[in-house]
């Protein structure tokens, strides 16, 4: 899609901005299900980068587990806070180990129902490790850093009563961590200033187990539910918005290629490399999480916004399960489904991204020095 010059001009003046230290930055949880370098450990350094720009208030690292079981994901996140030297000023929490509900038997026994799986299952696709099988990242485990003393759900309650109204949560992992955190302290709810999440498909298919959901909102149907219907200002930036921005060989090329080389777009070419060998690609690599906290540092980078009402499939059993066929996916409305009770809230859906000046955003965070430079 073209736009008029004027605009492309103000968003590129917006990119820019995001370089510069603000005075009062925004404040920002980052809900994460870690990994060294795919998406979510993107988003790690990119906004490590940023926090030394002093473009956000990185307040800590809250971790469920998702796409890895979350001690894994803890000891990677450990990590990328000490690569990137950060470690004395921002810290991991250590989260929920288990969804609301949908735990790993609980998986177990929708494979009996539904089939095998067909798409992504993060964790699922092995039972939980014991502490003596966590993978060191490929740069070695954290030499100094540990996880903070204070529980994840702790820390985000502590926070927003700390700065009422001002903290950001980057949701780019499932909702367990967060659902809690308002069953916990309903109180914090009308404190939230905003609620950035990667997560769920309004009309496009799913990438979790049967194509049905999304991943993030998959692994935790029950704590989307509950985050999804708190009165709390929400952006989404679904699949629909994501798969239009996959990962290129020429964006690849341009982070590892990047003069001088950092610990970090070699880490980048270790995780790519196989996407953009002599042989064809298993599959379109995407970098979902970035785009959501692109979206908080600069809304300008959305192109098409939308106002819908998002719930989760109805998860009340038609037979003797949960585990019906949409099991997580996300069901949009053009108003409230529910106004007698006023259950929901709408969203702010993000459905496209000005994607020239996001992968120039995107590639700049991603090869500056490292350790970062405050």
């Amino acid at each position: 899609m073209l736009f008029p010059r004027i605009i492309t001009a103000a968003l590129a003046l917006g990119v820019m901005q995001t370089t510069q230290c603000l005075a009062d930055p925004p404040k920002v949880i980052i809900d994460t299900d870690f990994n060294t370098m795919g998406d979510d450990g993107q988003v790690g350094a990119m906004a490590a980068q940023l926090y030394a720009q002093g473009t956000i208030d990185l307040l800590g690292f809250t971790i469920p587990s998702g796409n890895q079981w979350r001690d894994q994901e803890v000891v990677d996140c450990l990590k990328a806070v000490e690569r990137m030297g950060i470690e004395k000023r921002v810290e991991v929490y250590v989260g929920a180990n288990y969804p609301l509900l949908h735990d790993y038997r609980a998986y177990l026994y929708e494979q009996q129902l539904l089939g095998k799986p067909i798409d992504y299952v993060g964790a699922y696709a092995t039972p939980q490790p014991s502490p003596n099988q966590l993978v060191p990242p490929p740069d070695g485990f954290a030499k100094h850093t540990v996880p903070a003393k204070l529980n994840a759900v702790d820390f985000i309650i502590q926070s927003i009563h700390r700065y009422p109204n001002q903290v950001s949560i980057l949701a780019i992992a499932p909702l367990t961590n967060i659902a809690l955190a308002m069953r916990k302290d309903p109180t914090i709810i009308p404190l939230i200033k905003q609620i950035v999440f990667m997560g769920g498909q309004v009309y496009a298919a799913g990438n979790a187990f049967n194509d049905a959901g999304e991943f993030n909102w998959w692994f935790d149907p029950e704590a989307a539910q509950v985050v999804l219907r708190a009165n709390v200002p929400k952006v989404i930036v679904p699949l629909d918005c994501t798969n239009t921005v996959p990962l290129t060989k020429a964006t690849y090329l341009q982070i590892v290629n990047h003069q001088p080389k950092t610990i970090v777009t070699e880490l980048y070419k270790l995780t790519f490399a196989p996407f953009f060998g002599s042989a064809p690609p298993p599959y379109t690599p995407y970098i979902y999480d970035t785009l959501a906290l692109a979206f908080l540092v600069n809304p300008k980078f959305a192109t098409d916004t939308r106002t819908i009402w998002l719930d989760i499939d109805d998860l009340t059993p038609s037979t003797n399960t949960t585990f019906g066929a949409d099991y997580g996916k996300s069901m949009p409305y053009t108003s409230d489904p529910y106004p007698s009770i006023g259950l929901l809230t709408p969203s702010t859906v993000v459905f496209a991204v000005d994607t020239d000046a996001f992968l120039k955003f995107y590639v700049n965070l991603l090869t500056l020095p490292v350790p970062v430079d405050f």
